[in-house]
C-alpha cells in the first residue's frame, strides 16, 4: 500500500496543484519515495517559480 504527500512552496508566483496521487502542477514536481514505518509514502516535491531555492544558502 502506498500513500502520497506534497511539499510545495508558500507564497509562490502560482498556486501549486497539490491534490491527488498524480499531480498535474506546472512546476513538474519530483516524486521521491519515503519509507515510514513499513509504508511507502510518495512525496511530491514542488519547485518554486520565483527561484527562491537558488537564493538559499546550504551550510
Amino acid at each position: 500500500m502506498a500513500a502520497t504527500a506534497h511539499v510545495a512552496p508558500l507564497d509562490d508566483l502560482i498556486e501549486h496543484e497539490t491534490g491527488g496521487d498524480e499531480p498535474s502542477c506546472v512546476c513538474d514536481p519530483e516524486a521521491v519515495p519515503v519509507e515510514v514505518g513499513g509504508l511507502v509514502v510518495w512525496v511530491y516535491v514542488h519547485a518554486s517559480l520565483d527561484g527562491r531555492e537558488f537564493a538559499e544558502e546550504v551550510p
